[in-house]
């Protein structure tokens, strides 16, 4: 059964609708809104204009307010013109000869009292209302002034078709045109494709300049992760090559015993070489042991890792007698790869272990703009501090005939300091064992990508 992949494209297209619609539907609305408080404003405008004149031209005379009609708008005058007026008072009222039959209701407000109103008129009219309360020769009078709006509502509808065939076309042709804009915008990455493709083809990835912003912290991390799988490989190379160095001369001395005509007086040399190809070989496993299951990007917890490392160390030892771990070491994940930590830290703990007689000393300190400290020493007999230089170059052994191997270990460990840029230095314990203590600058976290930031804050 086939799955469905997600896809980007589906997903900005998606994203854009939702954006769009609402946007050109809030545009539009807002429009409607804008253009009916215009329309509203400047007919209510000429409407008050209206009044004032009406106001002005009304006389009190034999018992009943009159106005000449010469004196104001000829509009009022053609019937059902569009402009209407309605001088009320207790008692009585005076229509525009515009009205012709038509008497709209028209309630009394008090003198300084204004309202207006919309609603439907004559016919296919939709009048705008002003009224206004007015005191004239101590007398209270109502003015209902009306126009006509509907050509306005008509024109205004007409742009708000045609405004929103302008919205719907430009939607349609944006979401057509974001297609080719997608392809312009991935085609960006084409570079990206082409140095990964390269590298896997001559194992180092050389990331081009021109890289979008956007997606330059996925390329920095994907070549630093590319970068320390090389690193990694590189030292597993190493370590392979210090186990055939390791090997070579035994195997050698293997075959001239051999050879030898008296195979019963050689059987104890024969004894000592195969025990020494498997402490070497038991060695490189234990390594591959501790380094555990390959987990590339993974930060370092030191509160899930040392309790399996304790476990698997003491198990190697007299269960009566194991060895304490006293530690000092952060709650959280440290900002280093997991498999690098592992091997490093593995490394240490595995030598101590095998040297220490009941204690052995861990610390992780995070020195904030200077990096990060990390210490073990153990209570063993130590190593003679004339001989102490010798123990970090590779295919070196203070211990040749002992029962251990400190130089395979620390060489490991070199390598894993140096590819963070960071120093190893070795020193008698105040307990008498030895100690090694680690600087690894801040630079040294070069290596992991800067997204993994929150997973460490995550842990404390």
């Amino acid at each position: 059964m086939s799955t469905v992949r997600p896809s980007l494209e589906r997903k900005i297209r998606r994203g854009l609708i939702v954006l769009v619609v609402p946007a050109f539907t809030l545009l539009l609305l807002l429009m409607h809104t804008g253009i009916n408080r215009i329309t509203s404003e400047y007919i209510g405008s000429r409407l008050k204009n209206d009044v004032e004149n009406i106001i002005t031209e009304l006389k009190w005379s034999d018992g009943r307010w009159q106005i000449n009609d010469s004196k104001v708008s000829e509009v009022f005058n053609r019937v059902r013109s569009g402009h209407y007026y309605i001088v009320r008072w207790e008692g009585g009222e005076l229509r525009s000869r515009s009205l012709w039959d038509i008497r709209p209701g028209v309630d009394l407000l008090p003198p300084g009292g204004q309202a207006q109103s919309q609603t439907d008129g004559l016919g296919d009219e939709y009048w705008q209302i002003w009224r206004q309360g007015i005191r004239k020769h101590n007398q209270d009078v109502t003015i209902w002034v009306a126009e006509d709006i509907s050509a306005f509502i008509a024109r205004q509808n007409e742009y708000e078709y045609y405004l929103l065939t302008v919205l719907v076309a430009l939607a349609l042709l944006i979401i057509f045109l974001q297609r080719s804009i997608l392809h312009w915008g991935f085609a960006s990455l084409k570079p990206l494709q082409t140095a990964l493709l390269r590298g896997k083809v001559c194992g180092a990835v050389r990331l081009p300049k021109a890289i979008p912003e956007e997606i330059m912290p996925l390329a920095d991390a994907i070549e630093r992760l590319v970068d320390r799988s090389g690193k990694q490989l590189s030292r597993s190379r190493t370590a392979t090559g210090n186990l055939a160095h390791e090997l070579k001369l035994p195997l050698q001395h293997l075959q001239i015993l051999s050879q030898a005509a008296e195979v019963e007086d050689n059987r104890e040399s024969l004894k000592q070489i195969y025990m020494q190809l498997q402490r070497r070989i038991e060695g490189e496993l234990r390594r591959a042991k501790i380094s555990g299951s390959p987990n590339p990007g993974e930060l370092f917890n030191p509160g899930e890792e040392l309790p399996y490392l304790v476990q698997l160390l003491n198990r190697k030892r007299n269960r009566d007698n194991p060895i304490a771990l006293v530690q000092d070491v952060p709650e959280f994940a440290v900002p280093f790869d997991r498999d690098d930590m592992l091997e490093l830290v593995g490394n240490l703990l595995d030598n101590a272990w095998r040297y220490a007689r009941s204690r052995v000393q861990l610390s992780i300190r995070d020195n904030h703009d200077e990096g990060w400290t990390i210490i073990v020493s153990d209570d063993g007999p130590g190593i003679p501090p004339d001989r102490i230089e010798k123990m970090c170059l590779r295919g070196t052994r203070v211990d040749e005939q002992g029962e251990g191997n400190y130089g395979l270990g620390l060489s490991i460990c070199q390598a894993v300091v140096s590819s963070y840029g960071g120093q190893m230095r070795l020193h008698t314990a105040s307990s008498g064992g030895l100690q090694v203590i680690i600087d690894i600058p801040q630079s040294g976290k070069e290596s992991i990508d800067e997204g993994r930031n929150d997973e460490t804050e995550a842990y404390s």
